[in-house]
């Protein structure tokens, strides 16, 4: 019973509270929930916190919800960190223009 709680134990501050603190001391903060919530969505925490780790680092700003709505959205062209975090920003870039030029017309 003891080996069990302790494997447990093992496999939470693996799976969990090692992606997070990662994200925490990066300067990219997530809620601890956030990144139980990617592990029953099916979603790789460690991909997706790398990525948004290296758009934070970039100062680009976007929520780690947009984030993990791009790579599902993409999920098939998305190999690496690098390719979810450039994807991301193509994708804030384009979106903060069609905001300026729908600013700029009315």
């Amino acid at each position: 019973m003891v080996g069990a709680g302790g494997i447990a134990m093992f496999l939470i501050i693996l799976l969990i509270l090692r992606p997070w603190s990662r994200a925490f001391f990066s300067g990219a903060s997530l809620p601890l929930f956030y990144i139980i919530g990617m592990r029953f969505r099916g979603n790789p925490p460690n991909l997706l916190i790398d990525a948004y780790i290296e758009l934070v680092k970039s100062g680009i700003k976007i929520p780690m919800d947009h984030v993990e709505c791009i790579y599902m959205k993409y999920k098939s062209k998305i190999r690496t960190p690098h390719d979810l975090a450039e994807m991301c920003q193509t994708i804030h870039e384009n979106q903060t223009k069609e905001d300026s030029q729908q600013g700029n017309a009315v």
